[in-house]
């Protein structure tokens, strides 16, 4: 492990985290030039991080680009835990969280989950100021896409490197090449596409009617499919027109990104011929049309059909929003609900979840393996899109459905172990998980995560980051051949 070239990249991070510090200071200031206390704390946290961000970058020299599998793990593992460290100094700094529930809040905020310990049991929502909410929802934007991605886009000296660095946070399969001309160029259109999105969505929600504070804070976690709201209501605070727009930017962050790409370039037929964003499509439509036609409430044909497709694109692309109170639902839909937040978004997508790609390769892993049953002999590769699998990609998505349960098995267990009900413990494993934020029952869409023990806000804290980073990149290096030459 070239841990000179670990500390080097790390230091970037740091330094670029310590700029983005400046913005929710400057936001604040702007909203309460009197609250000198938040100023200070974000001023002295961006300070602090860039000393040390840039103390750690002169060790790089001439070592930076030594990259390989190994420090491509370590940095994307230990930027991730570090920027939630750094993301969480404000909010100790005024007294708002302490360790373990800023923790909890900023991880959530970074991994884009959206589970909170603000609401009933704790503080409302609407107790932060301006500045640290906006920075609470920054926290989802920047995660959203990736710190590591970012990071590559704006520096130009990666390399191989890069590459290394971006399929470490990103296992799930953005679209990068390795023999891409520049890496960062790969990854600042990424970026590029999200902005230009985010900003779309900024201007729909002002003309919804919204605040530009608003407005922007719900584009950060829209994007992120992240979930943080500037209000206790969530988006029940806006009016329908402002719930449909963000149902239509909802579906577009659940995407893959790659698709978004191929439409700038005017080749929609791409987009339909792509299989998973055909399932994608239908698993959401379909479900949230078969919602509101269950539902009894609210009376209109429009509100049903709003508040159903709301929730099942919220829960299914794992953003975790909420217009109604969806734990009163009937029980057959509830289940519905917890069955989307194992499925997600798409690869590629800054959405959660096992993603719905691997879901395609699941059933027909299933097919092949009962037509073997009728042709021993016979040969049957997995193909999706046309395009038949390599067996060591087949092998890497069965392992991740193995791991993924197990974890969530574990997670249940001990959110049981603390005394709560099957119903919470389960959703409250598979919302960090994947990503998702709101649950059921004890943490469900009116409830929090405040009232959980310390332990408890542990171990769901790291399930949302081997969730965010598809547990590979994770656990791989709890393994003694990470380290061994």
């Amino acid at each position: 492990m070239n841990w000179r070239a670990v500390l080097a990249l790390l230091g970037s991070i740091w330094l670029i985290l310590a700029a983005c510090l400046l913005v929710p200071m400057t936001v604040g200031l702007a909203a309460d030039p009197g609250n000198l206390r938040e100023t200070l704390a974000f001023f002295v946290s961006a300070a602090v991080t860039a000393a040390v961000g840039w103390a750690a970058r002169s060790q790089a020299h001439e070592k930076q680009t030594a990259i390989g599998r190994r420090e491509g793990f370590a940095v994307v593992t230990f930027g991730w835990i570090t920027a939630v460290l750094v993301g969480m100094a404000p909010f100790l700094a005024t007294g708002t969280l302490g360790v373990t529930d800023g923790f909890f809040e900023v991880m959530s905020g970074f991994t884009t989950t959206g589970a909170t310990v603000l609401g009933p049991s704790t503080l409302p929502i609407e107790s932060l100021s301006a500045g640290l909410q906006f920075w609470r929802c920054m926290t989802q934007w920047l995660g959203g896409m990736g710190i590591v991605v970012l990071s590559v886009a704006l520096l130009s000296v990666m390399g191989v490197g890069g590459y290394r660095l971006v399929k470490a946070e990103t296992p799930g399969g953005v679209a990068f090449e390795k023999d891409a001309p520049r890496i960062s160029e790969a990854a600042g259109n990424l970026w590029k596409i999200y902005v230009v999105i985010s900003a779309l969505e900024v201007l729909a929600l002002v003309a919804c009617g919204m605040s530009l504070y608003d407005a922007t804070c719900h584009t950060f976690t829209t994007m992120s499919t992240g979930g943080f709201s500037s209000h206790t209501r969530s988006i029940a605070y806006f009016g329908p027109a402002a719930q449909w727009v963000i149902i239509l930017f909802m579906f577009l962050a659940g995407m893959n990104f790659a698709l978004h790409a191929q439409i700038a370039r005017g080749k929609l037929k791409k987009l339909f011929k792509d299989p998973e964003f055909r399932g994608y499509t239908f698993i959401l439509l379909g479900a949230g049309l078969v919602s509101a036609l269950i539902l009894t409430s609210p009376g209109s044909l429009e509100g049903k059909l709003r508040a159903g497709l709301f929730q099942v694109v919220s829960i299914g692309t794992t953003t975790g929003y909420a217009t109604v109170d969806f734990d009163h639902w009937p029980q057959i839909l509830r289940l519905a609900l917890l069955l989307l937040m194992f499925v997600g978004g798409s690869m590629g997508s800054t959405g959660g979840g096992i993603k719905v790609a691997r879901i395609i390769v699941y059933g027909k892993v299933i097919t092949r393996e009962l037509h073997r049953l009728v042709y021993p002999s016979g040969v049957r590769p997995i193909r999706v899109g046309g395009k038949v699998m390599d067996r060591a990609l087949v092998s890497n998505i069965l392992g991740f459905g193995v791991l993924y349960l197990t974890i969530f098995a574990v997670g249940t267990a001990v959110v049981a172990l603390a005394g709560y009900d099957l119903v919470t413990s389960s959703s409250a494993s598979a919302a960090a998980l994947g990503n998702i934020g709101p649950g059921l029952a004890r943490v469900g869409a009116t409830q929090d995560f405040g009232h959980l023990p310390a332990a408890v806000k542990w171990v769901l804290s790291m399930e949302m980051l081997l969730g965010r980073l598809e547990i590979y990149s994770v656990l791989v290096l709890l393994t003694p051949w990470a380290w061994k030459r």
